[in-house]
């Protein structure tokens, strides 16, 4: 059956979408398992002003040898104290570019995850004393899969609990040279204020750090 409006035609360059494309069901399948939400599986262009130079240059880098960036377990921290100005939208546009090379060799398995950070906290505390479907494996799959986006990190100042469930986790990634995106709007001090020293020192201290300096673009869509 042919597909209509194929949301990952643009990228594949087939002539026709059917639902037997081996490809498309891969990459439907690693986008399904990353927990991406699916109104930003679109590949988008991203406006590039000319004060955001520098940092397309590091993740345009980035995005080109993806694969010596998960292999070699790195980390980079996208961050603005400006809201809305793509972040986010790159953090999944490397992701998307590590599943455009290993969909192939993915055999429907799980490869990278995208976790909302404040979602995941909520859901670990309610997770106490209900069962949330789906969040044990979740839980596995940070341990093992090999690229995650942190999505919107030090978004306030955490509590006990909360530290030490992000510090075991991310910790625990760093020492098995598994690769993080982390984004978020703090700097420097802000995140070491937020996060704590300890926290702080493995997700900030540990990655490139690329920050945006343009505006809310949300909405704009060119280069």
């Amino acid at each position: 059956m042919e597909i209509q409006n194929c949301w990952y035609k643009d990228t594949c360059k087939q002539q026709r979408c059917s639902e037997a494309c081996v490809r498309y069901n891969c990459m439907k399948s690693l986008f399904e398992l990353s927990n991406i939400p699916e109104s930003m599986w679109l590949c988008k262009n991203l406006y590039c002003g000319r004060d955001d130079e520098q940092a397309f240059k590091q993740l345009i880098a980035i995005e080109q040898n993806i694969d010596l960036f998960v292999d070699a377990g790195r980390n980079v921290y996208i961050y603005s104290d400006i809201c809305g100005n793509g972040k986010t939208s790159w953090a999944v546009r490397l992701m998307r570019a590590y599943f455009d090379l290993i969909w192939h060799k993915s055999g429907f398995n799980c490869h990278g995850l995208f976790i909302n950070v404040p979602q995941f906290l909520y859901n670990c505390k309610r997770s106490i004393s209900q069962n949330i479907k789906g969040f044990d494996e979740l839980c596995k799959q940070i341990e093992t899969c090999e690229l995650i986006i942190w999505d919107d990190l030090p978004c306030a100042k955490f509590s006990d609990y909360e530290h030490q469930i992000l510090l075991q986790y991310i910790d625990n990634r760093i020492n098995s040279s598994r690769a993080n995106i982390f984004t978020g709007n703090c700097g420097k001090e802000e995140c070491y204020t937020l996060l704590g020293d300890r926290l702080a020192s493995r997700m900030y201290g540990s990655s490139e750090i690329v920050e945006f300096k343009e505006g809310d673009k949300r909405g704009a869509n060119r280069w």
